[in-house]
Parts: C-alpha cells; sequence; structure tokens
C-alpha cells in the first residue's frame, strides 16, 4: 500500500518534487524521532533525581532553579544544579579523606545504594 501510495505521488509531482517531497518528510521524521529521546531521556533523570532526592529538597533544588533561572552560576537548569552540587561533594569528600585524589572503584560486593536501603 505504502509503495502505491509512493507512485502515485511521483506520477502527481514529478521526480524532482518527488525528491524534496521524500527528503523532508523524512527529515520531519528523524527531527520527530530526535525529540522523542530527549523527551524520554529527560524523563528518565527525573526519575533518578527524584528516587534518591528527598521530595523537600527536590522541590526546594526546582523553586531555586526558577527564581534564579540562570542569573546565578550553576542554576540554568536542574541538572547543572544537581551534578554541581554533587561535584562539589564530592571533590570536597576525597580532599578531606583521599589527600585529594579520587576514590577507587569499589568492589563488586561494596554497596553504594542509600543507607536506609542497606538497613531495611
Amino acid at each position: 500500500m505504502f509503495a502505491v501510495a509512493m507512485f502515485l505521488l511521483l506520477l502527481f509531482l514529478g521526480v524532482e518534487k518527488w525528491i524534496l517531497w521524500t527528503i523532508g518528510v523524512l527529515t520531519v521524521i528523524l527531527v520527530a524521532a530526535e525529540v522523542g529521546r530527549e523527551v524520554r531521556a529527560r524523563s528518565i533523570e527525573n526519575l533518578k533525581v527524584e528516587s534518591f532526592v528527598a521530595p523537600d529538597t527536590l522541590d526546594r533544588a526546582k523553586n531555586a532553579v526558577g527564581a534564579l533561572d540562570g542569573r546565578v552560576a550553576h542554576t540554568a537548569s536542574l541538572y547543572e544544579l544537581t551534578e554541581h552540587a554533587l561535584r562539589s561533594e564530592v571533590e570536597r569528600l576525597e580532599a578531606e579523606h583521599n589527600d585529594g585524589s579520587r576514590f577507587p572503584k569499589p568492589d563488586d560486593g561494596s554497596r553504594t545504594g542509600s543507607a536506609s536501603r542497606r538497613s531495611g
């Protein structure tokens, strides 16, 4: 059925217009697919943040990003604020507890989840 429709368009539009139309349609499809991937990726990021940040803290962070709207460093997005805060804290821990070096990767048996999950 699709092939018949494409053939009829070819006859109706002529070769040059058909090629341009086909390129336009394929471009729209590719752009829509990319936008869909970005939306899904953002949804996954939101789920990840919400799964390990207390709701009150997350609300306060969202409010700060909304109020400051990028006028202050690291407040252009919730991702940017979260990344900066986490990176700063990890660097502080490395400086205080590992002579400024990165911590080694944990063994397979090491736990990196939340304490409440480990104890419960």
